[in-house]
């Protein structure tokens, strides 16, 4: 438990390497950071076209907008940052290979920092949800003042995932592929695009069980309702984001004196 606590001392070296990381993903680019805007704003549209207009998919006060927009918007920005940050985590140990010889090197903060940097983008989303929120008229309660809270739950868990998948991708190089695979599916089992009530009754039992279904409602309880999520969804992601990150770091853990070896 102290070396977690420990990843603390870590903050700085943890920040420069997200920095690093965004400056050399739009390095050369004529708009640079803005790509992080324009790309989602073109997939939100593309998405929305799709699903409310051609699928016809609806949403109301239950919802908490009539706005599609926003009610996608909501959902999109946290699964892609969560996305991004377990895809991006398969490489990096393979990435900073020499940096893995490196006896006094702490590698655990490696997955941690493309994590923070899809977190990074999730606010700059966010910045467009507000604005939009403002532009159509959609009152901004002092609830989502708790924001930060689902955030954190979210950095908690992510980062469990990204150990257990940075640490296990070293020696099964194979598991990217498969973890695309499994997000494509996660994306679309999770209510992002259409409203939980939808869902067949005799699946409900999933959703249950599904973090990031908890965790995109808690968004858009905060956000579009104005309300306090339900209890049981936070206490769904609070418990088994703090069980995946326990484990995650001492599965991490466990590997990583075996990196060297492999490398």
């Amino acid at each position: 438990m102290g070396r977690i606590f420990g990843l603390y001392r870590h903050r700085a070296l943890i920040w420069s390497f997200v920095k690093r990381d965004l400056l050399a993903r739009y390095k050369g680019s004529a708009v640079g950071l803005f790509w992080s805007v324009i790309h989602p704003l073109i997939m939100l549209g593309l998405y929305t076209f799709v699903f409310s207009t051609i699928l016809k998919v609806r949403v109301g006060i239950t919802e908490g907008t009539e706005q599609f927009a926003l009610y996608l918007l909501c959902g999109l920005l946290p699964w892609n940052a969560f996305a991004e940050g377990l895809n991006r985590s398969t490489g990096v140990i393979l990435e900073n290979a020499n940096l893995i010889k490196r006896a006094v090197f702490p590698s655990e903060i490696l997955p941690i920092y493309p994590v923070i940097a899809g977190i990074v983008t999730e606010l700059i989303g966010f910045a467009i949800l507000v604005a939009a929120l403002l532009f159509m008229g959609h009152p901004i309660r002092p609830v989502m003042l708790l924001l930060p809270v689902i955030l954190l739950l979210q950095i908690v868990l992510t980062t469990g995932l990204a150990w257990i998948i940075a640490g296990t991708t070293v020696f099964v190089r194979d598991l990217s592929q498969m973890l695309g695979v499994v997000l494509t599916l996660g994306v679309f089992l999770t209510p992002i695009f259409y409203p939980p009530s939808v869902v067949p009754q005799g699946m409900r039992v999933f959703l249950a069980v599904n973090p990031m279904y908890a965790l995109v409602e808690a968004y858009r309880s905060l956000i579009l309702r104005g309300q306090l999520p339900a209890l049981g969804d936070v206490a769904l992601l609070a418990s088994i984001g703090a069980v995946v990150f326990l484990v995650g770091y001492r599965v991490f853990t466990r590997m990583q004196p075996a990196f060297a070896d492999v490398l």
